[in-house]
């Protein structure tokens, strides 16, 4: 059941910080994923372990997509602190990470090249697709394409790496 929680936990919230920005809903958005983050961590087994995770993928995210839009290779829409990526992003990447030792668990039991592919694959997807939707400006160029790809190419892998090593709850508990 909490596998199921988890899934639907991040997609709603990543539809909702999505669909807020880009609608003009970015505060509600926030609100709403906090408290799911909030929750995820009330019932957490390792509520601590799970914080300190979703800080360091905070970090990663913040440094990555900061990096991603100086470089023109995307801009994000919404609030934001100066030049940093705004603070939706920053809820994702901490969500995603409360995903790493719940329904993205099965990835530590993997090589990390799976991760890696996973990373290439499905992170230039999500981030065109929350282009498409409203939340940032993408021109699609295959040098942007292949920026998000390699960024999330290293960084899937260095978090299930982390959560794996680091922040993973002991045998039998999940």
């Amino acid at each position: 059941m909490r596998f199921f929680l988890n899934i639907l936990g991040f997609q709603t919230a990543w539809w909702a910080c999505i669909a807020g920005v880009g609608h003009g809903f970015e505060i509600p958005a926030l609100l709403y994923g906090l408290l799911l983050a909030g929750l995820h961590l009330r019932f957490a087994h390792q509520p601590r372990q799970e914080a300190k995770l979703a800080v360091f993928a905070l970090i990663v995210g913040i440094a990555a997509d900061t990096l991603l839009q100086m470089a023109s290779v995307i801009g994000f829409y919404g609030w934001a602190l100066g030049p940093l990526s705004p603070f939706w992003l920053w809820l994702l990447w901490a969500f995603f990470a409360m995903t790493l030792n719940t329904s993205l668990a099965f990835l530590q039991n993997h090589t990390l090249w799976l991760s890696a592919a996973a990373g290439l694959v499905f992170g230039p997807l999500t981030y065109y697709a929350g282009a498409q939707l409203g939340a940032a400006s993408f021109d699609n160029m295959a040098s942007h394409v292949g920026a998000l790809a390699i960024t999330w190419g290293l960084a899937l892998p260095v978090l299930v790496y982390v959560a794996k090593h680091f922040f993973t709850p002991p045998k039998g508990i999940s």
